[in-house]
Formats: C-alpha cells, structure tokens, sequence
C-alpha cells in the first residue's frame, strides 16, 4: 500500500542503536544500555540509511540483554560492589539486541506498507518515529497492520505488539479518538475469522485506551 504525499526528512534524534543484522522481514538494532530510555515494546522505528537508500520502519517486538562472561561472574559473587555493576552495564562486552518487525518503508519520497525491496545495511542508524508529522503520515493508512497480524508464524506477539503499537501512536498522536476508532474497525475486520485472536485484542485495545467507551460501541465490543 503507498502514500503519495512527498515529505522531506525532518532532523532526526540521536538514534537509539545501529543495525546488527537483518533481513527482509525484519532487522536487529544493537544498542548500548543508555540508550535504552527511548526505545521501547512496540514503538515504531526507522532505519535511516545516510545514502540514497530507502529508509525501513518497523516496530519492536522484542528486547534480549544477553549475558558475557563478566555477568556470570559477578552472578556468583556474593555482593558485588555497585560501582563494578554500574561499570559492566555501561561498558558491555555485547549489545543489547532489539528486534524489529518490518512494517513498511519510504522511496523517494514515498511511504509504502509492506516488506522493503532489500533489508537495512550493518551499521545503518536507527531512529525512533516521533516527528509527528512523519508518523501521522505513515499511521494514517492502516495497511501496515496485516503485517503485524501476519508475523504470529514467525514468533512474534502479535496481539501485544498490536496493542502497545496502538497505545504509543495514539498518546503521540495527542490521544487521536478517530485514529483508534478506525484502527479498532480495522482490526475486527481483519479478524473477523480469527474469533480466538479478535476477542483478548479488543479486550486488551479496551484497557490500553481507557476513557474511549464510545469507540468501543463503534467497533462493536
């Protein structure tokens, strides 16, 4: 699905981490834990390469903080000092590793829902979406959240990434009444088959958007 609205990129943030690894589907941010304050469970994303290259969205899905050596270590003291703890988590052996489900990507101007024509490159910077403009352009179309509903095979959560995903935009969004509405009617018709799923997801929707009764009758829950 594409967007035809032209945009030219805003000055990003600082970004959160840089591309581990990927693929098609999806890609791996490695970070350093301070900078773990932003990033969060479903948050959108955006591997912003500094050439001509497209830039890829995708939301988080998951955060692993491995182990090293030194952690195991400290494991088996008996009380390790503060300053040694403090030390090892800022001066990390391995990054902390997010994972990222491709949502859609931006070509010459473009938005698109779907997979990206190549992944992210090692190393390309990775920024959170809150320009608002930005993310009210790519969340106006719906078409990235079939997506979502469809990575279920691939391990990921897709009823509690959906949820938190439309938690965050709706707050960034300045609390958008008619986005979660339409979001809610999307989301029962593209689970209409799948009663098992559709049911904890609008019950989760209900709790995660307190204050929006009405937007329940209208979704029809």
């Amino acid at each position: 699905m594409m967007s035809d609205i032209g945009i030219g990129w805003p000055m990003a943030e600082a970004p959160v981490g840089r591309v581990l690894r990927a693929g098609t589907a999806g890609f791996i941010i490695g970070c350093q834990v301070q900078q773990l304050s932003g990033p969060s469970f479903g948050c959108l994303v955006k591997a912003q390469p500094v050439d001509e290259r497209e830039a890829i969205f995708g939301l988080i899905y998951d955060m692993n903080v491995a182990d090293d050596p030194l952690v195991r270590r400290l494991i088996l003291a008996e009380s390790p000092r503060e300053e040694v703890i403090n030390d090892q988590r800022q001066n990390r052996l391995l990054p902390i590793e997010m994972s990222v489900l491709c949502v859609g990507y931006c070509l010459n101007g473009r938005f698109y829902h779907g997979l990206p024509p190549r992944p992210p490159l090692n190393l390309d910077p990775v920024h959170l979406c809150h320009d608002i403009p930005e993310l009210v352009r790519f969340t106006d179309h719906l078409g990235y959240l079939r997506l979502i509903l469809r990575a279920a095979d691939g391990g990921v959560p897709v009823d509690q990434l959906l949820v938190a995903h439309v938690q965050d935009v709706f707050q960034l969004r300045g609390h958008d009444v008619d986005w979660a509405a339409t979001v809610i009617n999307e989301v029962i018709e593209l689970l209409r088959s799948d009663y098992d799923t559709l049911v904890p997801v609008l019950e989760a929707l209900g709790e995660a958007l307190p204050g929006l009764a009405d937007v329940a009758a209208v979704g029809g829950f």
